[in-house]
């Protein structure tokens, strides 16, 4: 038999026409159901093999049969191509087909554990400082504006004092001219700290409340500092969005890059970084620490006050919100503060947890404390000098 049954689009209309497809010679006709056409057929053009799925014979002007995989396409179209041929075969094969669906699976992880990233960090590098740092205004604008973020309550002699000290740790960075802080008041996220794109660094109110020891807010700076020098926000943002960065790449869609960018304060917020990110501004925080004279176990002291306020508050914005506490951070910075210590024996009165009265006995009359009268052998405390009455005499 020389023929088949078929389903005729006339390219038109989308009325479907059940057909009988025969060859004539060189000629291919279809009829039935009020078509008749009779068309050269080396003027016809049919899909690709796939599967089992039906294939299409696509007339010069557009019209089309429809059909069932049948057997005497491949006797009318001979295909040419030769890889086209091989994947036919493969496809009748079970294994090929599981071992392919397994391949697939693993490129997709590949793709997305390791190639994701990697491109959405070589997109960051090509963003002039200049656009991040027009994206970071915009971010502040939304977070002003949609999260609640007011002028800071701080009085200005607090604000200058603390800003001197952002600028004795920023200035001292290959890249910190163009950083700067800025402070908000901002009841719904409580004690925070956000690196915004482009040199920003956001500190809440509360946050600077909640740091009773100014060397702490010096080391929640200098790790804010850690995610500035890497662009860690806006290359976290890019990778969580690669999608619609991708599409705006090619297509040139300025709408689905704007995405992103409405993004970004929701990620500063609520999402976490990577944990190689987090330690990357660890370490970095750690060693401008150290280089400033200061110990980096403040880090940890920070990060304790800003857990239990977490804990306390059970929040779901907040600092731990993009910045996840762990008892390994936590070990880390302590670690390095003794490392620190090791290494500048005279910084010994000035790491967290110093306690002169326990440590040397030198307690204030009107602080008297249990350690410093086992300290001083229960004898008398010298008012003038605070120390104990033996140490007085020696």
């Amino acid at each position: 038999m020389n023929a088949f049954s078929a389903h005729w689009f006339d390219g038109v209309t989308s009325r479907m026409h059940a057909v009988t497809v025969s060859r004539d010679g060189g000629a291919v006709h279809v009829s039935g159901d009020g078509v008749e056409r009779k068309e050269a057929q080396s003027a016809l053009r049919i899909t690709p093999r796939l599967g089992r799925t039906p294939r299409t014979i696509v007339f010069p002007d557009g019209a089309r049969v429809l059909v069932a995989d049948h057997a005497l396409l491949d006797d009318w179209f001979p295909s040419e191509d030769r890889v086209q041929r091989l994947v036919a075969r493969l496809e009748h094969h079970a294994h090929v087909v599981a071992a392919s669906i397994v391949i697939c699976v693993a490129a997709s992880i590949v793709t997305f554990v390791w190639g994701v990233p990697f491109l959405a960090d070589r997109i960051a590098a090509q963003i002039p400082p200049s656009v991040e740092a027009k994206l970071g205004e915009g971010v502040l604008g939304q977070l002003d504006g949609l999260f609640g973020f007011e002028p800071s309550e701080l009085d200005e002699q607090r604000q200058a004092d603390l800003t001197a000290r952002f600028r004795r740790i920023a200035d001292t960075l290959p890249d910190g001219a163009g950083h700067r802080l800025v402070f908000r008041h901002a009841d719904s996220v409580g004690a925070n700290a956000l690196a915004l794109p482009g040199g920003t660094i956001v500190v809440t109110d509360e946050l600077v409340a909640l740091l009773a020891d100014d060397r702490e807010f010096d080391a929640v700076i200098a790790h804010e500092l850690g995610h500035q020098h890497h662009r860690h926000a806006l290359r976290q943002t890019l990778r969580s969005s690669f999608v619609a960065v991708v599409a705006a790449f090619f297509a040139g869609d300025v709408s689905a890059a704007s995405t992103v960018v409405i993004g970004v304060p929701t990620f500063l917020l609520q999402s976490h970084y990577s944990r190689g990110f987090e330690d990357d501004a660890d370490r970095f925080a750690f060693a401008t620490l150290a280089q400033r004279g200061e110990s980096p176990a403040w880090f940890a002291e920070a990060m304790r006050k800003l857990d239990a306020q977490a804990d306390a508050a059970d929040d779901d914005i907040s600092y731990l919100s993009s910045h996840p506490i762990s008892a390994d951070r936590i070990a880390a910075a302590e670690a390095a503060g003794v490392e620190f210590l090791a290494a500048h024996p005279d910084k010994a009165k000035e790491v967290p947890g110093y306690d002169p009265c326990s440590e040397e006995a030198a307690c204030l009359e009107e602080e008297v404390c249990d350690d410093c009268e086992e300290l001083c052998d229960e004898e008398p405390i010298d008012a003038e000098t605070g120390l104990c009455a033996e140490e007085f005499e020696e």
